[in-house]
């Protein structure tokens, strides 16, 4: 297994195929098929590949400030995590996770995600939190702001990998929603 640190802006079109055939395969009937990204460009991603130097796993990154309850944070996000089948349940998100650990020692006060599979998260130190969240709200088919959201939203978790303690209220994304 080897795992490389990405930016879109060096992906060869090979590469960048592969990409957008996993994460199309993996978020079937919601990935555009016509770009590698959601909302907006992760600021670097790691790519897992098998011994055959085939792509297997993906997790894009995003690193900004966030606001909680009136103090700023600094996040970074876990995006559009996945495996593809053929390699699901062989600990490939794990490993990816362990990675995001990795890169997330020094100026990080928190790994934040959106989950849809609760359990791998929960067993890589990741908790269930209860935030209202305000966050740039856009339209991922035309990508254009169509206004704020605000709103407790299902699946948000954190990691706390700093010396700042979470805190239940308010959590103001500071941008868009991942």
């Amino acid at each position: 297994m080897k795992l490389i640190k990405a930016y879109d802006m060096d992906l060869n079109e090979e590469r960048s195929t592969h990409l957008q055939a996993l994460l199309i395969a993996s978020f079937l009937e919601v990935f555009p098929k016509d770009r590698l990204f959601f909302k907006q460009i992760p600021h670097c991603r790691i790519l897992a590949f098998n011994s055959d130097n085939q792509l297997i796993g993906h997790v894009g990154l995003d690193y900004r400030m966030m606001n909680l309850n009136g103090k700023a944070i600094r996040v970074l996000g876990v995006i559009d995590l996945c495996v593809s089948t053929a390699y699901r349940s062989q600990g490939i998100g794990s490993l990816l996770l362990s990675e995001v650990d990795k890169l997330s020692k020094g100026h990080i006060d928190f790994v934040l995600l959106f989950a849809d599979n609760e359990s791998l998260y929960s067993k890589n130190g990741f908790k269930m939190v209860s935030n209202t969240c305000k966050w740039l709200k856009i339209d991922h088919e035309t990508l254009t702001t169509i206004g704020v959201g605000i709103e407790k939203i299902d699946g948000l978790m954190v990691k706390e990998v700093g010396t700042v303690p979470w805190s239940e209220g308010e959590l103001d994304f500071l941008g868009y929603l991942y």
